[in-house]
């Protein structure tokens, strides 16, 4: 009997990411291997949990609401500069992400944590904090976090061109927290990036509510001191703890 498949061989087998021949000798290894096969379903298994977990369910009518009246302020979540819109996901073609039924988080003071994942109808994928991911075509990102000590969240994103777009705020401040300082929350609905570049997601819990345009200006004057390059910006310097991620929009 042949040697068996490695777990990332499985791991690529599973996202589509083994080239034609070597996809084809692996299924063909996986029929006839038990250990394997059980591997594979096991893998299999733990994207289904995972994918359970966070549903990337459709939202246009809100989106469209809020770019045609961008100066309201509600409770809702602001959404600027992008859309949300119905698309398959599929991992990339160079590098395996790992689906996991734990994904991963930033883990920051108190128990807190912040996380981000990228989905839509096909599998689901977390970016670890701090990495760099690139999108395809109408994925969509979800944002999540565990409050610990902290009482309020706010998530920004910064374009290449350094616009500053506040994500999810009420009435110009952060948004509480929803109780449960252990629990994970999911920040309403899923989003789509419009245009091309790079886009910088930031995520900060506080212990005061901070102020939209005390963010956006502190985020602007990040980019700049970057020299307008907002994949080497650094911390915003914000009252709070941040959660960056860089995302590749296609």
């Amino acid at each position: 009997m042949s040697a068996h498949l490695s777990e990332w061989t499985l791991r690529r087998l599973h996202a589509g990411e083994l080239p034609g021949a070597e996809s084809q000798q692996a299924r063909a290894h996986v029929a006839a291997c038990a250990e394997c096969h059980g591997v594979l379903k096991g893998l299999e298994s733990d994207q289904a949990r995972f994918e359970a977990e966070v549903p990337f369910d459709r939202f246009a009518a809100g989106v469209e609401r809020a770019l045609k009246n961008p100066s309201e302020e509600n409770s809702s979540p602001r959404f600027h500069g992008f859309m949300v819109a119905v698309a398959a996901t599929v991992l990339l073609a160079l590098l395996v992400r790992p689906m996991l039924s734990e994904p991963p988080t930033n883990r920051l003071k108190g128990g807190a944590s912040a996380e981000l994942r990228i989905g839509g109808e096909g599998p689901q994928r977390a970016v670890m904090p701090g990495d760099t991911e690139s999108l395809l075509q109408g994925e969509r990102v979800r944002v999540g976090y565990v409050p610990g000590t902290y009482r309020y969240v706010m998530t920004v994103s910064v374009d290449e061109a350094g616009e500053v777009s506040p994500l999810y705020s009420q009435a110009g401040m952060s948004l509480p927290v929803e109780e449960g300082a252990t629990v994970r929350h999911w920040l309403p609905e899923s989003v789509v990036f419009t245009g091309s570049g790079y886009e910088r997601v930031v995520v900060v819990l506080s212990e005061r509510p901070l102020e939209v345009e005390t963010v956006r200006e502190a985020a602007r004057r990040a980019w700049e001191s970057a020299g307008g390059n907002v994949s080497a910006m650094s911390s915003l310097g914000v009252d709070g703890e941040e959660s960056h991620w860089l995302l590749r929009k296609p």
